[in-house]
């Protein structure tokens, strides 16, 4: 496809950038090792001071042991040495202590050019017996702390978990786990982010109780031979801003666990919605050709084929529904100019398969040793048993279920249904080691040029380096989005850094009558809310309605303004800072003018108006800015530092573009052809005393309008593989002018007169 999303910059540019724009603080020991290696101190000024213990949770002969850095002797005086990090050179104090037979060694790692430090710990089994490892408690911060407290006063710090969409709430009312991480600031934004940084040893949890807190490797019980030692996930705790920290963390993850990133956003159509697993060959081929005869609306994406096409789970051959074979339908979608895509449940596998039966040591089973089921449903009405992910003849079946695709012509595949159980071929591997071994397997299997979609529900790092895209929140029913809002923005910090977001599919209007899935009851704020912001998110855009019925064709529109997604990076402005999801989006930097463009949601009950500040929105202090009102299609406004909506619905948007007018020049202030309102559709813009040219991408509708504020006279010039209808004064120095004919994957441009 002609338009690609931009790629800002690599992760080594990334990680020089942060450190760029960071204090670079004092050398002093603000984090240091103390009491003779039993315990370790953080003290960071109107923010924080507590101690700290690290500790190993052990298994022997059936029994459960603790060894605690402070219930062990100190082996040796404390090491001082220098380690290189991703984001710069880090002083690393090493202690190692014992308590017979077992040793225990924490490193820690305090960062020259940022507050920030890493813990990382490993067990040494220094018996003449094999152990089970269970977890580590690798920061503990509640363990013998006056009032069990870590700041002053923990109910004006707010703890925002990052891998999982719970609420937020106040230190000191949250007595929770949060998956792997979590941020912990205060109005002012001082606070902290505790989170793992890799490489990918076992999943983390950071336990929130009493105003306190600890960071909990879990090592899943993996075996430690006599003579062998087991390190620790390693995990980092930053002190700068919440954006700063995240920016770290999450580019410190992409870094170790391999991050890929270069295949880029994604769009098309997907069959779930429309037929679940009614789906057919006939309905396929309707689509693929209703596709290849409108390219100007739909362009040359994805078409992939969901649940339903199967033989059986575990047979992902084409049933009786597909008599053509899956092979051919690829061949149909490829010819028409698309990419084929295809869904798969490669743990899943009925009852019945004769592979299951051949093999039952391969099949999942739980703690008392029965077969893992899933009750019979209405889309699999055998059920299914599960399938071991790493046991040997699994990986052979395995390879070959996501090898078929790839030699019948795919080029896309989702896959489904990731539990891979908590019972392993290999008892030495934790839980995130046999999930990134089987994701190994299935990109080997698939090449490097196969997009892989991971469809998660929630994030995991189990994944980075082996997909393209993953799903970041539950499946998009018409009567959910406000579900699928709470997770989509709060992981939106994940897009275009481990991966291209998925938010799933969106639909091309609150209610339509050939729509099986059925409608959005909060109606069109909501539906509008779902829309923008999925195309927001920036990553996959897909859609999945009956799209050659007639009235599903009146709205194709709707699917042009969200094709492809956003080129910018959207973000929220207010996470980690208030318990609200409301304010999403970016700031654009363009050689013909900066601007930004934010979504103001409203998700509290009742009419409410919503305030956006241009600072933190990355808009210049004092200058006068357009706002520009998408779903208006007019600047509804003129503002300097901050803007306040009209009152919002429940759950409704407003979508807004503000550009600062800082010169008589002609300026783009607005544009309804993409719902990023002209960071994915307008390539360039130039400007001459006499002349305007738009220079635009093939990204958005046929037909629409940009707005202008020009001082003097437009007039219609000339237009390439499109048409310059018609260039009206609103008044007040602000022009409208109406596009239409654009011809996708061609050469687009206007030009204007300035009379």
């Amino acid at each position: 496809m002609k338009f690609e999303m931009k790629k800002y910059v690599k992760l080594a540019a990334l990680g020089i950038m942060a450190l760029s724009t960071m204090v670079c603080h004092a050398a002093g020991e603000w984090v240091s090792i103390q009491d003779g290696g039993k315990s370790m101190s953080v003290h960071v000024e109107g923010v924080a001071r507590f101690n700290m213990i690290s500790s190993a949770v052990l298994k022997v002969d059936g029994e459960v042991r603790r060894l605690r850095m402070n219930g062990m002797e100190l082996s040796a005086p404390v090491a001082h040495s220098v380690a290189n990090t991703p984001f710069g050179k880090a002083d690393m104090s090493t202690v190692t202590l014992e308590a017979e037979p077992y040793g225990y060694t924490v490193r820690l790692k305090r960062l020259r050019n940022m507050q920030a430090f890493t813990i990382q710990a490993e067990f040494h089994n220094r018996s003449e017996k094999d152990v089970k490892l269970r977890a580590f408690d690798l920061i503990d911060a509640m363990h013998n702390m006056p009032n069990g407290k870590i700041v002053e006063d923990p109910s004006t710090f707010l703890v925002t978990p990052l891998m999982r969409d719970f609420p937020a709430q106040p230190l000191s009312e949250m007595e929770k786990n949060a998956t792997d991480a979590a941020i912990i600031y205060n109005p002012e934004g001082k606070g902290f982010l505790v989170g793992p940084i890799g490489p990918a040893e076992a999943y983390t949890t950071v336990e929130i109780r009493k105003g306190s807190f600890k960071s909990l490797v879990g090592m899943d019980d993996v075996l430690v031979r006599a003579g062998e030692s087991r390190r620790s996930e390693e995990v980092m705790v930053s002190f700068e801003p919440a954006k700063e920290s995240i920016d770290i963390w999450t580019q410190w993850v992409a870094i170790t666990h391999g991050a890929r990133r270069h295949r880029g956003a994604v769009y098309g159509w997907c069959s779930w919605y429309d037929r679940t697993t009614k789906i057919d060959a006939a309905h396929i081929l309707d689509v693929t050709q209703t596709i290849k005869d409108n390219l100007n609306t739909f362009g040359k994406g994805i078409i992939q084929i969901d649940d339903g096409y199967q033989k059986m789970d575990g047979d992902w051959s084409g049933n009786e529904k597909f008599p053509q074979g899956m092979a051919t339908i690829a061949k149909e979608i490829r010819d028409a100019g698309c990419i084929p895509g295809v869904w798969f449940a490669p743990l899943m596998i009925h009852p019945d398969h004769p592979w299951a039966k051949a093999n039952p040591d391969a099949i999942q089973k739980d703690a008392g040793g029965l077969e893992r089921f899933s009750n019979p449903n209405p889309f699999h009405p055998a059920g299914a048993k599960w399938i071991v992910p790493d046991h040997p003849e699994s990986k052979k079946f395995l390879f070959n279920i996501i090898r078929d695709a790839r030699e019948r012509g795919y080029g896309y595949i989702k896959i489904d249904f990731n539990g891979i159980g908590n019972k392993f071929y290999d008892p030495t591997k934790t839980r995130l080691q046999i999930f990134r071994e089987l994701y190994t397997l299935y990109r080997e299997a698939a090449g490097e040029e196969m997009y892989i979609l991971s469809c998660l529900g929630s994030p995991t790092r189990g994944v980075i380096g082996y997909i393209d895209a993953a799903r970041v929140g539950p499946d998009s029913h018409p009567a959910g989005f406000k579900h699928c809002l709470d997770s989509v923005l709060r992981f939106q910090i994940f897009d275009n850094v481990w991966w291209q977001n998925d938010p799933d599919v969106t639909y091309l209007a609150p209610k339509l009558k050939s729509r099986r899935v059925g409608h959005t009851p909060e109606g069109e704020g909501m539906w509008r809310t779902w829309h923008a912001i999925n195309t927001l998110v920036g990553g996959t855009a897909m859609i999945s309605e009956p799209i050659q019925f007639p009235d599903v064709k009146e709205k194709w529109r709707n699917y042009e303004i969200m094709r492809p997604g956003s080129a910018e990076p959207a973000r929220l402005l207010e996470l980690g800072n208030s318990p609200h999801n409301t304010t999403l989006g970016f700031s654009a930097n363009r050689p013909f003018g900066d601007f930004a463009v934010y979504n103001l949601y409203n998700v509290t009950e009742g009419k409410k108006s919503l305030s956006i500040d241009f600072e933190a929105a990355g808009l210049p202090a004092g200058v006068k800015c357009a706002v520009y009102d998408y779903w208006e299609n007019k600047v509804v406004a003129y503002a300097s530092d901050s803007y306040t909506t009209k009152d919002l619905e429940y759950l409704s948007s407003a979508l807004l573009r503000f550009t600062p007018i800082q010169s008589d020049r002609p300026t783009l202030v607005g544009s309804d052809l993409h719902l990023s309102i002209g960071a994915t559709e307008i390539e360039n813009i130039l400007t001459t005393d006499s002349a305007i040219e738009v220079v635009l991408t093939d990204a958005g509708a046929q037909e629409g309008s940009l707005t202008f504020v020009c001082e003097k006279v437009l007039q219609k010039d000339k237009a390439e593989n499109c048409t310059i209808r018609s260039v009206e004064s609103l008044g007040n120095d602000l022009w409208r002018v109406h596009i239409a004919d654009r011809v996708w994957n061609a050469d687009q441009k206007i030009c204007l007169k300035l009379k």
